[in-house]
């Protein structure tokens, strides 16, 4: 599936919180979504999921708008994951997965492919899982039925909203490893630059909802655009065995912004993006 952002924006509350972003993410792969707090890394991905409208540019699947596709047909075709709430509501694992069935159901609540149950918990490794308790698990295991979850609805898309909070180190790897290992387009937004590096064959940072840097780590992740976009000083290494960049964090630069915001964006003299007429979309 080919996912394009063209000139996406959009505001809350007057702010431009996503501010003319173009991107294509490579097909079939990981792609990390970076930048500060408050950069509209969560905004971004639900314009791409098509929960938000965009006031300016769309974002294409395959050449379509997703706003316009009726909602059944996008649940089926992008699952995300947002940042985890607790529930209290007693489930299995198998219970839980079997929710990203939901699109498929019929008029009289059956799911013509059950199954699909089974392939995606085999697909995330928690088949082993399937009778336990969802209040029982760890984070880790948590993050994986998640995955497991959005994989029973069998989506083109995967877009992940900081997956690896809250999980230690050897969680967030595993995790990772099996996001990359999936083949299936996914954009996940990061706050871990090394794990980004490390794990992601293509990168987008975001700076006061602008674009500011787009393409592969090794040539994106820069000391030059950590000390420009997250106000801090570092060194830029490589990693002896996977020649990935390695971000060696010195202190924060004095005075500099840590979001690499321009106010200008919400001054009404600066020209803004056309939203799309609506017959174009």
């Amino acid at each position: 599936m080919d996912l394009s952002i063209a000139g996406v924006g959009t505001r809350l509350g007057g702010r431009w919180v996503v501010d003319g972003v173009d991107a294509t993410p490579p097909p079939g792969a990981l792609t990390g979504l970076l930048g500060p707090n408050g950069a509209g890394k969560t905004t971004l991905l639900r314009l791409i999921a098509g929960l938000l409208d965009p006031e300016a540019g769309a974002v294409l699947l395959d050449d379509v708008p997703v706003h316009t596709v009726p909602r059944r047909e996008r649940a089926r075709r992008v699952a995300l994951l947002e940042q985890e709430s607790s529930s209290t509501v007693p489930l299995t694992v198998r219970e839980v997965v079997a929710l990203g069935r939901i699109p498929y159901r019929t008029l009289w609540g059956t799911d013509a492919d059950e199954a699909a149950v089974d392939r995606a918990l085999a697909a995330a490794d928690a088949a082993h899982l399937a009778d336990r308790a969802w209040s029982a698990l760890s984070g880790g295991e948590r993050q994986r039925v998640h995955i497991a979850r959005a994989l029973a609805q069998e989506p083109d898309l995967l877009l992940l909203d900081e997956p690896t909070n809250h999980l230690d180190v050897s969680a967030q790897l595993s995790l990772l490893a099996f996001v990359r290992d999936l083949g299936r387009t996914t954009v996940a937004a990061l706050h871990d630059l090394n794990l980004a590096a490390a794990y992601c064959a293509h990168v987008l940072v975001l700076a006061g909802g602008r674009l500011v840097a787009a393409g592969d780590p090794r040539d994106v992740l820069t000391a030059d655009l950590v000390r420009e976009v997250y106000g801090v000083d570092c060194a830029v290494l490589t990693h002896p065995r996977t020649g990935r960049p390695v971000i060696a964090f010195g202190d924060p630069v004095p005075g500099a912004s840590p979001t690499g915001a321009d106010d200008s964006r919400d001054d009404p003299r600066t020209p803004r993006p056309e939203p799309v007429p609506e017959g174009a979309r």
